[in-house]
């Protein structure tokens, strides 16, 4: 019994070793911009952010002293222009991210450090309409 536990540890160990540690919930990571969804204080989708009124939901929400960072989707950075002057002006740090294994429709957002309780965001809003 003994040598089995010590076979499964090793096991797990070589595992780890060749795949990296294992991810907590990596899809939700993929759809988010690399972020967890409770660290999301705002995000709008790429459709969103071509219009006025996503953008202005994200300026609006850069005044919010929870947010830490701005996160950009590679594809969106021209649209976002004005967020990251604004965001400059706020002293808020931003990222763009280039990840080729990203999924959704998110295009911008603003993460919190910590978790924060956001129940609906106007991405999802939209996407339920």
């Amino acid at each position: 019994m003994r040598s089995s536990k010590k076979s499964s540890e090793l096991e797990k160990t070589v595992r780890t070793g060749i795949h990296g540690t294992p991810q907590l919930r990596p899809d939700e990571k993929r759809r988010f911009l690399g972020f967890f969804r409770e660290r999301v204080i705002q995000a709008v989708t790429f459709d969103q952010m071509r219009s006025s009124a996503g953008l202005k939901v994200m300026t609006e929400v850069l005044g919010d002293p929870r947010g830490v960072e701005l996160v950009i989707h590679k594809r969106a950075r021209v649209h976002a222009m004005p967020l990251i002057v604004e965001a400059r002006k706020k002293g808020l740090d931003f990222t763009i991210v280039s990840n080729p294994n990203l999924v959704g429709e998110v295009a911008v957002q603003l993460v919190a450090k910590d978790a924060v309780d956001v129940p609906v965001l106007y991405s999802e809003q939209n996407e339920e309409a």
